[in-house]
């Protein structure tokens, strides 16, 4: 993941940046430890209660206290059960909001990261990072706050409550409390790191299920069901696995929490038979018996916590990542379409060569350059340098004269429309595909045109709702000639003054072809074009063909030109059409 330099942060550390974000709800916080303040009071005035009971209406059967207690004793708890609603709901409200400002925040900023960010990482581990991680976030950022103010509030009254009986019995609760301290500081480091195997469990189970999913044609025309069930039987294993070592951690820690609570116990009844009212015994057993519940809350809690601090490490480590460099100041109104490329070199990381080395070449405006040559010869590396979705390590790339490094990324990229190979539509409505991003604003009609410009238009009136019919997954609803001509009318839409073409006709029968390949030479006539094509008969009217070879222009000049020299692109013709 990103920002993999930096210093693993301290627990601390990510606790106060988890909090940050429950405290963005101040107003409803402070409303809910206020609840949760009253709430664990009346735990302490139900045991006072307990013992006047006890003493004044079963033992003395004060006939004055008879009629009060039983009111005290529903006052005492309506107020419990109103303020233990406020607070549980508050937090609850918070804990909702929590997740979705983190949501928000982390998608924002993953809008903002290199194409190598998405190279490099699986879209099912950083969905996992969005769903599950952010529930896990949301509990320790709220229910923890809960607890601690719950359970702590309910601890200090408690423990108060029976030094007030008698303190040296409350000694006992001064021994068990040490204990527990040691050994939940022993097991914390093992819940942390049982807590990260287990998102990282879930983050394997969700790309197996993405790329299966995904990949259902394949998975089914190459039998590989049987591999499909393996690998997530395998990656559910390992789930079920770390989720029952965090459970028995978890249960261990409850289990010694109660044998030190139990052994206090039988203290408490050996030394109080014949020394304590009736009263009193009840009301400090009670307390003791009280004690329990929220000491073993909080020693379940750390689960929670180091779950959630690992959540938090694994989400705001996402978060930190590397943006895109905007180092650019400068825009264009509307590029007159100049292209010059000047000792551009480019390695991708882990490379052990160069996938461009030494490029120079100028492309005048309006110019139609093809791009042609074997696969892994840096054509699309060279095209991706463009829109600076890569960034070079050596030499220039200038647009009009200007460095491309120079403009701001949002005004460069809106210098360009993209067709590409593997076509990329969205679930969504036929009119929000082509009308896509900052198109949104477009007329119906706007649209209408840029789909008869694509030949799309005599498909979309067929559909049911027409332009704004819903298209399905990454357009599965459509065939490939269809989901390609949407693709072409988005950029016709665009109306961008360059454009890069990756082998836009190649999902069309031929006679669609005919008719788009009509739409683009119309598109791109005044109109900078760089065209990646691997079927040589679609750019014999290029300008100017460059041929590519292991990152190298190894030739250049018209199709004509070319084929006279019968060198690379004469061999590739003539494999093409023998």
């Amino acid at each position: 993941m990103p920002n993999t330099t930096h210093p693993t942060p301290s627990a601390k550390t990510l606790y106060f940046r988890l909090l940050a974000y429950a405290w963005r709800h101040w107003q409803v916080f402070l409303l809910s430890i206020a609840s949760l303040s009253i709430y664990s009071a009346t735990n302490t005035g139900f045991l006072a209660a307990i013992k006047m009971v006890t003493d004044q209406g079963f033992v003395l059967q004060n006939p004055a206290k008879l009629g009060v207690l039983p009111w005290v004793l529903f006052g005492l708890l309506a107020t419990r059960a109103l303020f233990g609603f406020m607070s549980s709901f508050s937090m609850r409200w918070i804990a909702r909001r929590v997740v979705e400002d983190l949501r928000l925040d982390a998608f924002r900023r993953l809008m903002t990261f290199p194409v190598t960010f998405f190279d490099a990482n699986s879209s099912g581990v950083v969905t996992s990072k969005l769903t599950y991680d952010t529930e896990q976030m949301a509990n320790a950022s709220t229910t923890v706050v809960v607890s601690v103010v719950r359970d702590s509030l309910t601890i200090v009254g408690m423990v108060g409550y029976m030094l007030y009986l008698d303190w040296r019995l409350t000694l006992i609760f001064a021994v068990m409390a040490p204990l527990m301290a040691i050994y939940l500081r022993h097991m914390t480091p093992r819940l942390r790191a049982a807590g990260r195997l287990v998102q990282e469990s879930v983050g394997s189970m969700t790309r197996v299920v993405e790329e299966a999913v995904g990949g259902q044609r394949v998975v089914k025309i190459f039998g590989g069901a049987d591999y499909e069930v393996q690998r997530f039987a395998q990656a559910v294993g390992i789930n079920r696995r770390t989720q029952i070592r965090l459970g028995r951690i978890s249960g261990m820690n409850s289990m010694v929490v109660e044998l030190i609570a139990a052994a206090a116990l039988s203290w408490v009844v050996y030394y109080a038979v014949g020394k304590f009212s009736a009263g009193q015994f009840a009301a400090f057993l009670g307390a003791l018996l009280m004690l329990i519940a929220p000491v073993k809350s909080l020693t379940n809690l750390n689960e929670s916590l180091q779950v959630g601090l690992a959540a938090a490490q694994s989400v705001f480590g996402l978060m930190d990542g590397v943006t895109e460099e905007e180092i650019g100041t400068r825009t264009l109104d509307r590029a007159r379409g100049e292209i010059e490329f000047r000792h551009v070199n480019l390695r991708y990381e882990n490379a052990k060569r160069n996938a461009l080395h030494e490029l120079n070449f100028v492309v005048r405006p309006g110019e139609k350059i093809a791009l042609v040559g074997r696969s892994g010869g840096g054509k699309s590396s060279l095209v991706s340098l463009l829109p600076r979705f890569y960034e070079l390590q050596q030499g220039l790339i200038l647009l009009d004269g200007i460095d491309i490094r120079a403009l701001q990324l949002k005004n460069l990229r809106e210098q360009f429309a993209l067709v590409s190979q593997d076509v990329i539509l969205f679930n969504d409505t036929v009119f929000n595909n082509i009308a896509y991003g900052a198109l949104r604003n477009s007329t119906e009609q706007e649209v209408i045109n840029a789909a008869q410009a694509a030949y799309a238009w005599e498909f979309i009136e067929q559909l049911p709702g027409g332009l704004y019919s819903e298209i399905g997954d990454r357009g599965v609803r459509l065939s490939g000639g269809q989901r390609q001509r949407l693709a072409i009318a988005r950029a016709i839409l665009k109306d961008a003054p360059l454009l890069l073409l990756d082998e836009a006709t190649s999902a069309l029968d031929t006679e669609s072809e005919k008719h788009v390949q009509a739409a683009l030479d119309h598109l791109m006539q005044g109109r900078t074009t760089l065209v990646i094509a691997h079927r040589l008969s679609t750019i014999e009217n290029a300008d100017r063909i460059l041929v590519m070879d292991k990152g190298e222009i190894v030739e250049m000049g018209t199709h004509a030109e070319l084929l006279s020299q019968g060198a690379h692109y004469a061999k590739l013709y003539q494999k093409q059409f023998s």
